[in-house]
């Protein structure tokens, strides 16, 4: 009791701090400050007495003072964006001061000194820049807008290389007497930079922004100092930030009251009133979705409550909310919030059509995304996820409760729970050795608020001792941290820091992970209802003897089952979309399939998205299914005439294209009678497998030459899967006749790297995961080759090769048995085994050849990342060189997989026996 009393009182000290410089007229705001707008507010001058003043000396006194050793600005750098601005700004202001020195006393040669090394920093800092990264407001304008106004300043500086909120970028393209009807208090829009710009090139002096710019360098983050921040006010920003982060981490009204409290209601209320159910970050500044929709949730959860049904006229679009008129992207935590806002109304079903409409923009989002996620208003992926857990782990709470009934089908829930499930289990496998995120307490505080969040779902029921742990870890790390430090996470023009909030969350996390819930865990049961509890221990135990997993506590397997689990329905729906299985026995191996994936995206922290693992799991479902279908169906149907069979698969994919003809089995007549025979069947199917891969919308957006790649790779598997089928069958007339032989014409070697290597799927699988990478992860959005160049496309085919014969030999020594019971053609049967006894020693050979193999995979794979490394570097491409390092990494993740997968089959053999018909066919 005596903690929740700390807390409560520790609340309201922060409501009580954030007031404290709090005016009617211009706000509040604790905004870090920011080179960037400090230079521009140190290049206002003003004519006083007859005589040209530069204004405000103390800023350009802040500027001096903090220039870095190497010539840049580097406080508050949290992005390249940040530095390249925080450094532009203030070059433009040492080169005007330089060049017109006024009232101010400053060694000329120390201002040329300063303006050569800030020139160097910031070319520097453009070189580096990868601009396909940077998500801050409106750097697409502001970049080039201040490169040319340095030229303009000296021609000698030539560099490579939101409109009323970045204002000093329109100079020289706009009439600025013009856009004074649109100042708020003397601020554009609460920008320091834009307010000076507009001073500095408006025809008439204001003393209303004059005065605006004073009240910002005193009462601002700076605090007097000179500094001024990116923005200010932003009073319903930082209010409703604090106030709905604290009810949300489990903070009553109680808690919070006093006469702060109703002071910061009124404000939001009278705004909201007002300003007709939309606002911006403060009082009459531009709408947008975020602040109006976390203001609807802090009123209606504090006793005040209001409708957004203005929220929904102004900002709803056709498939998601937009954060404001004329985005460029939509953002997800915007998204985000303004999804909360609805799920907190009293009859929810009224807003049905929207809690759809941006749950599906969400799930959608994180499904796509590629390791951890990016939103444009914070630099951390874990605030994005905060959001996204919360929203969906309403939803799941109120389907349980029955009041969206009808709303989400399953498809949708089974794509939410698993966004959700990887939402919080991927922080719990990022949080450092020290309890922290990135060694940023701030950062921290989201990971231990997403950890409590998990608590809530019985997902997570098999995972509570490690959730809570890795809490109190959170807790302890945040604990230490004795003075706070600044953590420019936030997103304006340049990043920044604000304490209100730092503080706000740091109180939510140490309140939410006080309040652990007893017992187990009942949102999300209705999705895990069917679950078997001991099924999962079984493949935890499994896959826990697996070498690849030996470093690794059994808890990281068990969320990767859970995680597997929760893809299955997705997978089941998609079962029997391309081979029947008539025939088969139970697909055992069903359950196992996503958990071959889940395991080593976690294992690695690779973080590959939601979509690509699905994928892959369909893949793996398939060419297990290959594998049945040829021996079950295919080969017997075409039994005495496998040419035909060989000949069937070149019919649908021919070397070169051919035009299509009409044929009788087209129409599904393939006989008088309207029936279709076995032989039909086989090709329709085959028919089907092609049209799914080369159908699949990622396939049909990749590279021309990595999807030429994957069909040859297609024909190169199946024609292995009917050659694997012929030696098999003249093996087992060879065993039968007591005629020594191994079926195969070939000799081991040549067997294992070609008919044997291409016939467990490894180069078909690499060739359609290269067309994913192709169409997700390659410059200019997609669509060019994997492998770019010559040398790469080389090195990466013999990893492959590589990669396939080890796959073949580890296969083959985990069903030695089965193969000889089946009268299957095995690695073990060529001659080059007879010296070889006993079975024990033909596996000894086996397990040396396939380390052998292994050892071959990593020197090639070693030379490809080698030969990805120099071509990044001679490019200078930092865009094309951080998607071709991402590209490895999902590489790496792959080789992973295909190694666990031989690890296992080795302890158990995971194929599916096909059913031996009554007539012996």
């Amino acid at each position: 009791m005596g903690n929740a009393n700390r807390l409560a009182d520790d609340a309201k000290s922060l409501i009580r701090t954030a007031l404290e410089n709090y005016t009617d007229k211009y706000g509040l705001g604790a905004m870090s400050v920011a080179a960037y707008d400090t230079a521009w507010v140190a290049m206002v001058t003003k004519v006083v007495d007859g005589q040209k003043q530069w204004l405000f000396p103390e800023c350009f006194e802040y500027v001096l003072s903090t220039q870095s050793e190497d010539g840049g600005w580097t406080i508050g750098s949290g992005a390249q964006i940040d530095g390249i601005l925080n450094t532009a700004g203030p070059l433009l202001a040492l080169k005007r001061h330089h060049a017109e020195p006024l009232q101010l006393q400053h060694d000329a040669q120390d201002l040329a000194s300063r303006i050569e090394k800030a020139t160097a920093s910031l070319r520097s800092q453009l070189s580096a820049w990868d601009v396909s990264t940077t998500e801050h407001v409106g750097f697409e304008i502001i970049v080039p807008a201040m490169l040319e106004l340095l030229e303009k300043e000296d021609p000698s500086l030539v560099f490579e290389f939101t409109a009323l909120h970045s204002l000093e970028s329109f100079i020289g393209k706009l009439d600025f007497d013009k856009v004074k009807h649109h100042r708020v208090h003397g601020s554009m829009l609460g920008s320091p930079s834009s307010t000076a710009a507009y001073m500095m090139h408006s025809s008439e002096w204001d003393d209303e922004s004059e005065e605006y710019l004073r009240h910002v360098i005193k009462f601002a983050a700076g605090r007097g100092s000179g500094a001024v921040p990116s923005a200010f006010p932003s009073t319903h920003f930082e209010i409703t930030w604090m106030l709905s982060t604290l009810l949300r981490a489990g903070f009553t009204q109680a808690d919070l009251e006093g006469e702060e409290l109703t002071k910061m209601l009124d404000i939001l209320s009278h705004s909201f009133e007002v300003e007709k159910g939309v606002l911006g970050f403060a009082p009459f500044f531009e709408a947008d979705v975020d602040d109006t929709a976390k203001t609807i949730s802090s009123l209606n959860m504090l006793g005040r409550p209001v409708s957004p049904k203005t929220l929904i006229e102004v900002f709803e679009a056709d498939t998601h909310f937009r954060t404001y008129a004329g985005e460029r992207d939509p953002s997800p935590t915007a998204n985000c919030n303004a999804l909360l806002a609805l799920l907190h109304q009293p009859d929810v079903s009224l807003f049905s059509t929207q809690i759809h409409k941006v749950a599906k923009f969400l799930v959608d989002f994180w499904w796509k995304a590629d390791g951890k996620i990016v939103d444009k208003w914070n630099t951390c992926y874990l605030y994005p996820s905060v959001l996204i857990v919360e929203a969906f782990v309403d939803i799941l709470n109120l389907i349980e409760q029955d009041k969206l009934p009808g709303v989400f089908d399953e498809d949708l829930q089974s794509r939410l729970a698993v966004a959700v499930f990887q939402a919080c289990f991927r922080p719990l496998l990022d949080q450092q050795a020290d309890g922290s995120w990135n060694q940023s307490i701030e950062e921290t505080a989201y990971g231990v608020l997403i950890l409590s969040e998990a608590r809530r779902v019985c997902f997570f029921n098999d995972l509570r001792q490690p959730l809570d742990e890795a809490i109190a870890r959170g807790v302890a790390f945040i604990q230490s941290i004795k003075e706070r430090p600044l953590n420019y996470i936030w997103i304006e023009k340049v990043s920044y820091a604000s304490r209100l909030l730092t503080d706000s969350y740091v109180l939510a996390a140490l309140k939410a992970s006080s309040s652990a819930p007893t017992g187990d865990a009942t949102i999300g049961s209705s999705l895990w209802q069917n679950v078997s509890s001991s099924s999962l221990d079984k493949h935890v135990k499994l896959f826990a003897k697996a070498e690849l997993f030996s470093p690794h506590p059994e808890w990281e397997l068990r969320g990767s089952m859970i995680e597997a689990v929760l893809l299955k329905p997705l997978l089941i729906k998609r079962r029997l979309e391309v081979f029947q299985r008539q025939g088969m026995q139970e697909d055992k191996y069903f359950d196992l399939i996503p958990l071959f994936w889940t395991s080593p995206n976690n294992r690695a922290r690779t973080f590959a998205s939601a979509s690509f693992l699905y994928e892959v799991s369909l893949l793996s479902m398939l060419t297990y299914q290959v594998d049945e279908f040829m021996e079950a169906v295919a080969a017997p149907a075409f039994q005495g005439r496998i040419s035909e069979l060989r000949q069937l698969v070149w019919t649908v994919l021919p070397e070169e294209p051919v035009e299509a003809a009409v044929t009788k089995e087209q129409n599904g007549h393939a006989n008088g009678n309207g029936s279709s025979s076995p032989q039909d069947d086989v090709l329709a199917t085959l028919k089907g497998f092609k049209k799914y891969c080369f159908e699949n919308p990622l396939v049909k957006t990749a590279s021309a030459a990595d999807q030429k790649t994957l069909e040859r790779e297609l024909r190169t598997y199946l024609l292995a899967q009917v050659q694997q089928e012929e030696d098999s069958a003249r093996f087992r007339q060879q065993r039968e006749s007591e005629k020594p032989g191994a079926g195969s014409t070939s000799t081991f070697y040549n067997w294992a790297r070609s008919t044997g290597a291409d016939n467990v799927s490894g180069p078909f699988a690499w060739a359609f995961i290269g067309c994913l990478l192709s169409s997700t992860l390659t410059p200019g959005g997609g669509g060019k080759d994997v492998f770019p160049t010559a040398g790469e496309k080389y090195v990466a085919a013999d990893v492959y090769r590589h990669l396939a014969t080890m796959a073949r030999i580890y296969n083959d020594l985990g069903s030695i048995r089965r193969d000889q019971e089946e009268g299957a053609l095995n690695s073990v049967n060529f001659p080059e085994f007879v010296s070889h006894e006993s079975v024990e020693s033909k596996k000894q050979v086996l397990h040396t050849l396939g380390e052998y193999e292994y050892s071959c995979l990593k020197l090639a794979f070693n030379q490809l990342e080698d030969l990805r490394r120099k071509g990044a570097e001679s490019s200078k491409d930092v865009a094309a060189a951080r998607l071709s390092k991402r590209r490895m990494d999902v590489w790496s993740m792959f080789l992973d997989q295909v190694v666990l997968f031989d690890q296992i089959y080795v302890i158990k053999d995971l194929s599916s026996h096909h059913i031996v018909q009554e007539n012996g066919n």
